[in-house]
Parts: structure tokens; C-alpha cells; sequence
């Protein structure tokens, strides 16, 4: 009883120890949240219609595409562009697949597992499947072959990545198929319409129009309030969206090799020469060793080399060296390694295979008299050429790889001989050759003209010490000009452009351009060979334009339709009967001709593109004056003179229009839902 006593009497103190406790409790694990949803949120690249998408869910789909084209092109690296490339392809890929997710799990549209394996083995094989899996000698496909895949894939881990990146394409194309169809479904043309359309492209009008341009009314003839403005800017506010961009102007400071650099370059070819022209020396492999170019083994006639060496070599003999001389940016000393009498052609059949025993094999039934052209058909791994017997025809030196060129122009015709290549072992027939001509064989020892250290250098302390003496705006500019240098613009930059104008790798400053402040200056960036700096002159941020921005072009449409309604009455008033020539010289015109216009043409010659202008002739009546009418540029009048008929057919009209509205739901249909979308692209954090 004592225990319970005084546990009441603490109960109070105890209380308020268990809320201190659970106070730190809740406090620690909000913290630790809060830690964990600023970490998610500092990681996410993107939200799309309210869904978070982090920097590693997209990498996911990036690394994919890397993978599968690598897989597909055969090589282990890519290039900076296609890496480019590649994550743009992820981007809209991973836009695409939640947007349509949404569509998709709000209809009930799905893909079955049943209906991949028909896609892939079934009466209707996907289109990408059937070509992969197309006998190329018969050029029927062979099911069999897929289904050998399919149990045999989980065995290479290649081949398994490879089909399943496969089949989910296949099934995101099978979604979205489903998915336009439903709307094309629901995109019934009537007969009324077809009746319509035939009727207006039916008739043909020649006609004679009068036009009074915008032009002629003086602007201070109209006046266009503040208000008017607004109220324009506000109806029509989705015309004046914008995406973020900034605007930056620059000046480059190119770093090239001094006349110290050049003449260094000279002294070095020129201290290389007695070693280089010495008989003795191995040419090709001094060039190798040395050369600031490999020696590239080819034969050339005379009037394939440059100009440069075309006179030397005319009477020159081997080992003979010519230079120093000055090309390219470059000094260079050539050398004479061989005269040789080549033809320039050689026309060839070849048996390739990959097992060194069979192509042992298969080389001693040739020799041996047996029929080329049937085992090349039978055993050549060249389908391209095995078909043909193995022949290759006629082909140029240098067109195959080396060791494979050399059969060829280094033995006789008639010849069989068996080579090596990267390909696999070659059994070569060299048909026929042409008429041997004098090719010449040279080493060509090449020192580039580079800036060096010293000049580079130089170059940044005079970027440097222009950065540190204009720190604003208007000392750059003043200073650009007292320097005679150039000033360049990049206007209208948007977050996730790689580049600003052709600047190299210049992506650094695309993402200094969206975190700086208007007017401030950039850091001295170095891209390629030349050092940049930079003032960012302005920032548009993603949303709508500003009254102010796009004041100027609603105030001329405004203006523009009130000069509209000036025109209008002032021609009407001057309508002389059925006289357009009379209207013409009423209203200081001319009148001008137009012929076989229909309701489908684009433009009308002395017009231009006037829809309006376009619509009024098809449907006005032959031989009368119409109303006036406001188009683009001005307002007119119409006059037919004669209407061409042609036979339409409504039946096929309808089905022109359902095609082009089929054909609008597979270019338009996701386009649409991707504009309605609310996407925030937080790329440029990251790239």
C-alpha cells in the first residue's frame, strides 16, 4: 500500500517524464523524417502529376537503354552524345510511362502474359521479333527458332536482359495501342460531315479580290486602352506560356599557339630530319614511334596524294624525303617507303568461317580443283556474299581490311590463298585484276603546332585580370569594346540544353546560367581551348509571359481589329454594283486574279497564307460582289468568276477523314495528355 502511495503521490513527476520522453521520442523520429523527406526531396529529378520521381529510379532507365544499346550495337562504351542521347530517350520514356500508368490503371487496359507469348510465337509476331528471328537466306520466320530462345535465354545473361528489355517495350506499344484505339473508336465521322467535305473541296473558284491593308489606316487612327489589354491578355492567357530560359552575353578569350610555339614546332621537325632520312632508319617505324599521326599503310597514286607532294613525287625514287614543309597546322617530313606498279581494282571471291580446321579443310578441296562458288554457298559465314557463290565483284585498295586487301593485290589472278582476319579465317579467289598503274607508298612524320603551357598561360591571366578590372555589366561591356573584343549572346537558354551556342562541353555554364542572379558574373569557365566569361542579362521563369512582356504584340492584333472595322465599312460603302475594278480605283487598290482555288488551298497567290480570304471565294456566288472580310494582313473583297465542279466521292472522303483522324490519335493523342500534364523536369540539378 506504502508502493501505491507513493507511486499516486510521483504520479504527477511520472507524467510529466513519460511526456518529456515521448516529446523526444516524436521529436527524434520527425527529425529523422524530416531528414528523410529533405533527402527524397533533394534526390528527386522529377514530380509528374503529383508523383515524386527520384534521381535513382531514373538512372534505372537510363542504365537499361545504355545497357541494351551496348548490347545492340556491340560495343562496351558510348559516346558523349549518345549518352545524351540516351537519357533523352529515358526522360520521355519515364514521362510516358506514368502519365499513360495513370490511363491505363484508370481504364482497365492491361497485357496479358498470354498475349506477349502470342506476340512473339503467334499468328500476328511483332514486327521487330519476326525480323530477328527471319531465316536470311529463305526470309520466312522460324518460330521454332523463337521458342528455342525463349527456353534456352535464362542460360546467358545477355540474352535474357536482351528480351526482356525487348518484351517490355513490346508491352508499353501494346498499352498504347489499346489505348488509342479506344479513342479511335469513339471518333465516328457521319455521313454529314464526309458530305461536307467533299462539297467544299468539290469546287474550284478563279476569282478577282481587292484588298485594303491594315497599313493604311495610321496607328494614331485608333487608340487601344490598358484595359482592352488586359482583358485580351487574360481570355487568351494560354498563348503567352513560357518555359524557364535565361539570356547571357559573353566574351571568349581562344587560346592559340604563339609565333614562340610555331617555331618551336619547325625546330623540332627540323632537328628530327637527318635521323628521319637516313636509309637506315626503319621510316614506318620512326613515324610510329614519333609522329604526331600513325603511318597508314596504303598505296596511292600520284594524283591521290596532296598537292603538296604530287610534284615531289614525280621522278623521285624510294627512301627520297621531302620537307620541312607547312600543312594543316602541322610540319611534316615525308618519306618514300615503296614504289609499286598496283592495279587500282580487284574483283574476288571469298569463303569466310570461323574454325581455323574447317577453313584448313575447306582450302585443301579448292586447291584441290573442288567448286568454290558451291562451298562458298554451303559454308560461307558471309550470307551477303555467300549467296552469290561468295563473289564479291569488282572492289577498290583499301576498301577491305588490310590483311584480306593485301590477298587480293598482292598475288596473282588466279590465285587461292588463305588469310586471317578479325572476322575469321578467309579462302580468297582473286578472279581478275586491273591494269597495274605506279602507286606510291609514304611515311609521313607529322609535329602538330600546339599552344604551350607558357602561351595558355598567358592567355588566362589576360582573362583573369579582364574578370578582376569588370565586375559589372557596363565595365564589361565598355571594356569589351576599348579591347576591340567580341561580344556573343546566348539568348532564350533553356535548364537542360547541353551547350550554349557551339561552345564545346559548355554544359557547366547552362547550369551556372539558372543558378545565378541577373547581372552577376560568371567564374572563369575553360572550354575547349578558349576561357570564357560571362554576365547572365536575363531570366524568364516558367509560367506565363508578363502583361508588360507581350504588351506591344496584343496592343498591334488589337489595333489591327479595329482597323479591321474601319476597312470593313469603308469598303462596303464604296461597293460600286458588281464593278470590282470600279471598288478598286475607289479605294486607291488593284485588282488582283486568282485561279483554281479550292477550300483546301494553303495560300492564295498575291495574298499570301489568308484562311479568311480563302473561305470567302470558295463561298461566294459566281458573278457577284461579296462582303468584306478581315483577314491576316488586311480586309477584302471577292469576286467569282467561274467555278470548276469535280466529282467527289463521299464513301471515300469518309474514309479519308477517319484515317487522318486515326493518324491525329497516334501523333496527337499523348502529345495532348502530356501538355495537360503537370511535370516539373528538375534535370538540370543533376546534369
Amino acid at each position: 500500500m506504502a508502493t501505491l502511495e507513493r507511486i499516486r503521490n510521483k504520479s504527477g513527476l511520472l507524467i510529466i517524464v513519460i511526456a518529456v520522453g515521448l516529446l523526444a521520442f516524436l521529436l527524434g523520429d520527425l527529425m529523422s523524417s524530416g531528414d528523410s523527406m529533405f533527402r527524397r526531396r533533394n534526390m528527386q529529378i522529377a514530380e509528374i502529376n503529383g508523383t515524386s520521381v527520384s534521381q535513382p529510379e531514373f538512372m534505372e532507365y537510363v542504365t537499361e537503354m545504355e545497357d541494351y544499346n551496348k548490347l545492340n550495337s556491340g560495343t562496351s562504351a558510348l559516346d558523349e552524345n549518345a549518352t545524351y542521347r540516351i537519357r533523352e530517350m529515358a526522360w520521355n520514356q519515364l514521362v510516358q510511362d506514368v502519365i499513360m500508368n495513370e490511363k491505363y490503371e484508370e481504364l482497365g487496359i492491361q497485357v496479358t502474359s498470354d498475349e506477349i507469348f502470342e506476340m512473339a510465337t503467334g499468328n500476328n509476331v511483332h514486327p521487330q521479333i519476326r525480323q530477328m528471328f527471319t531465316n536470311p537466306q529463305t526470309g520466312i520466320f522460324d518460330k521454332a527458332q523463337v521458342i528455342n530462345f525463349l527456353q534456352q535465354k535464362n542460360l546467358d545473361a545477355r540474352s535474357n536482359f536482351f528480351w526482356l528489355f525487348l518484351e517490355k517495350q513490346i508491352k508499353k506499344e501494346r498499352l498504347m495501342n489499346k489505348y488509342q484505339t479506344l479513342i479511335k473508336k469513339g471518333m465516328f465521322v457521319t455521313t454529314a460531315q464526309a458530305e461536307a467535305e467533299a462539297k467544299a473541296k468539290a469546287n474550284k473558284v478563279d476569282f478577282d479580290f481587292v484588298v485594303k491593308r491594315y497599313s493604311t489606316v495610321p496607328d494614331s487612327a485608333v487608340s487601344v486602352s490598358d484595359s482592352e489589354v488586359k482583358n485580351y491578355y487574360n481570355k487568351n492567357i494560354e498563348s503567352y506560356k513560357q518555359e524557364a530560359t535565361r539570356d547571357l552575353v559573353y566574351v571568349s578569350f581562344d587560346v592559340k599557339p604563339s609565333d614562340e610555339d610555331r617555331a618551336m614546332a619547325k625546330e623540332w621537325i627540323e632537328k628530327a630530319m637527318p635521323e628521319f632520312e637516313n636509309p637506315e632508319t626503319d621510316a614506318i617505324q620512326y613515324v610510329n614511334l614519333n609522329s604526331d599521326a600513325e603511318y597508314i599503310d596504303r598505296n596511292l597514286k600520284a594524283e591521290q596524294l596532296s598537292s603538296t607532294l604530287q610534284g615531289f613525287v614525280q621522278g623521285a625514287a624510294v627512301n627520297e624525303v621531302y620537307g620541312p614543309y607547312l600543312e594543316n597546322e602541322a610540319y611534316k617530313l615525308s618519306r618514300i617507303v615503296a614504289i609499286k606498279q598496283i592495279p587500282d581494282s580487284v574483283k574476288a571471291r571469298h569463303i569466310l568461317v570461323k574454325d581455323p580446321a574447317v577453313a584448313d579443310s575447306l582450302f585443301a578441296l579448292v586447291k584441290g580443283g573442288a567448286d568454290f562458288a558451291d562451298i562458298a554457298r554451303n559454308n560461307s559465314i558471309d550470307q551477303g556474299s555467300a549467296i552469290n557463290g561468295g563473289d564479291l565483284g569488282w572492289f577498290a585498295e583499301g576498301t577491305m581490311v588490310k590483311p584480306f586487301n593485301d590477298a587480293c593485290f598482292n598475288n596473282n589472278k588466279g590465285a587461292i590463298v588463305k588469310v586471317e582476319s578479325q572476322f575469321g579465317t578467309h579462302i580468297i579467289n582473286v578472279q581478275d585484276k586491273g591494269k597495274p598503274v605506279t602507286k606510291y607508298n609514304i611515311a609521313t612524320l607529322e609535329h602538330n603546332i600546339n599552344f604551350s603551357s607558357q602561351t595558355n598561360q598567358k592567355i588566362y591571366a589576360e582573362a583573369a585580370k579582364f574578370a578582376s578590372l569588370n565586375r559589372t555589366i557596363e565595365q564589361f561591356d565598355e571594356a569589351i569594346t576599348a579591347d576591340n573584343l567580341i561580344k556573343r549572346y546566348g539568348r532564350n537558354i533553356r535548364a537542360n540544353d547541353r551547350t550554349v551556342n557551339n561552345l564545346t562541353h559548355s554544359r557547366e555554364m547552362v547550369r551556372w546560367a539558372f543558378e545565378a542572379d541577373v547581372n552577376e558574373m560568371s567564374k572563369i569557365f575553360e572550354f575547349g581551348d578558349s576561357y570564357i566569361i560571362a554576365f547572365l542579362t536575363g531570366a524568364k521563369e516558367e509560367g506565363y509571359q508578363s502583361i508588360a512582356a507581350v504588351q506591344g504584340s496584343i496592343e498591334r492584333q488589337l489595333r489591327n481589329d479595329k482597323k479591321a472595322e474601319v476597312l470593313i465599312s469603308e469598303l462596303n460603302s464604296k461597293k460600286q454594283g458588281n464593278d470590282i475594278a470600279a471598288l478598286a480605283s475607289a479605294i486607291d487598290s488593284e485588282v488582283i486574279s486568282a485561279s483554281q482555288i479550292d477550300f483546301g488551298s494553303f495560300q492564295v497567290p498575291g495574298a499570301g497564307v489568308e484562311p479568311a480570304l480563302v473561305a470567302l471565294a470558295t463561298s461566294s456566288k459566281t458573278g457577284k460582289i461579296s462582303n468584306a472580310v478581315a483577314g491576316n494582313n488586311g480586309v477584302y473583297i471577292v469576286k467569282v468568276n467561274n467555278v470548276t465542279a469535280n466529282t467527289t466521292d463521299v464513301a471515300t472522303e469518309k474514309a479519308t477523314l477517319s484515317q487522318s483522324n486515326g493518324f491525329k490519335v497516334d501523333y496527337q493523342a499523348f502529345e495532348a495528355i502530356r501538355n495537360n500534364s503537370e511535370i516539373t523536369d528538375e534535370r538540370s540539378k543533376f546534369f
